[in-house]
């Protein structure tokens, strides 16, 4: 019976992440992000225009036309957050580019909300503050850009260690895992949809709490999955991965995981101190960990038949 699931969750995920439901999905999220701009920029025009209108209509609404961008961003970033659980099948590596990629667009997000809460545009270097936090995000924005980067190029460069194991079990696992971690992300989100709109009210506070932070929403309990799934997934690579350099680096991914989490709930600045901390020190583990196998890779030796000591013909990496 486990068995006979695990291979139809294998199935439903090999569907969900086929070439048609991927360009449907692009659709979807390209019409939807820019039904939701036009939408934002239509209600915010109204509210300008209709400053005594009903309140409960526009209370809590920020009249500034570049808080618009907010909904298009929105809708990005959970697609992101979709690719990502894709990507946790297919490479760990690969999984973590997503992540930083996420992070990174967060606060790119933040930043057309900071200049938005200028009160004058024309006069707005009479707001240190406000200043001081567009800056701040957008020197935040660069520099995250450029670590991952640079991570991207390290992971491309990176020689692949031959495996001494099929690793189609293993394949099979994560595709499992993250068809379930694809039911959470949904969940999460449907979730904290309704509770910023206030229609949980039957939920216990502790799963549907309105967001104290609506720059973040779902993102903070969704990387803390992503650290528990990281974390499973890196006990069962010790069957497959005996090398010391491949425990060492998932090791140092899930490290990297767990600060990226705990710079969402850290104040401003520190946040983006912490968060490039994080990313830094993932490019960090990736560089050491090529130059390690770049090494083991030069040291391996033909024995008296001529094949590698120790190699059988693997499977094809999938790290």
């Amino acid at each position: 019976m486990p068995r006979l699931i695990g291979r139809y969750l294998v199935a439903v995920f090999d569907a969900l992440d086929s070439a048609p439901v991927r360009t449907w999905l692009e659709r979807v999220v390209v019409v939807t992000a820019a039904v939701g701009f036009l939408t934002h920029l239509a209600v915010i025009a109204v509210a300008r225009i209709l400053p005594d209108g009903p309140r409960t209509l526009f209370e809590g609404l920020d009249e500034s036309p570049l808080h618009a961008v907010y909904t298009p961003f929105s809708v990005i970033l959970f697609y992101e957050v979709v690719l990502l659980v894709f990507a946790l099948a297919a490479s760990h590596t690969g999984e973590i580019a997503k992540q930083y990629q996420i992070v990174s667009l967060i606060v790119v997000r933040r930043v057309f909300k900071d200049i938005g809460s200028f009160s004058e545009l024309e006069n707005w270097l009479t707001e240190p503050e406000a200043v001081k936090a567009v800056l701040l995000d957008m020197a935040g924005a660069l520099l995250m850009f450029a670590v991952v980067t640079g991570f991207t190029f390290l992971r491309d460069v990176t020689p692949k260690a031959k495996i001494h194991r099929d690793l189609r079990g293993f394949i099979q696992l994560k595709k499992g895992v993250a068809l379930l971690l694809l039911v959470v992300l949904v969940a999460l989100a449907v979730v904290n949809l309704g509770s910023w709109l206030g229609v949980t009210g039957g939920l216990p506070p502790a799963l549907a709490a309105r967001p104290a932070d609506v720059d973040l929403f779902f993102f903070p309990r969704f990387f803390e999955f992503m650290i528990f799934t990281d974390v499973f997934l890196l006990i069962v690579s010790l069957a497959y991965y005996e090398r010391y350099e491949y425990v060492f680096r998932n090791a140092g991914f899930v490290i990297s995981t767990v600060l990226l989490r705990v710079s969402l709930s850290t104040p401003k600045p520190y946040d983006l101190l912490l968060a490039l901390t994080a990313m830094l020190y993932g490019v960090a583990v990736l560089g050491v960990f090529a130059c390690y196998s770049a090494m083991s890779k030069r040291g391996e030796k033909p024995d008296d038949s001529g094949e590698l000591a120790g190699t059988t013909q693997p499977a094809a990496p999938h790290g």
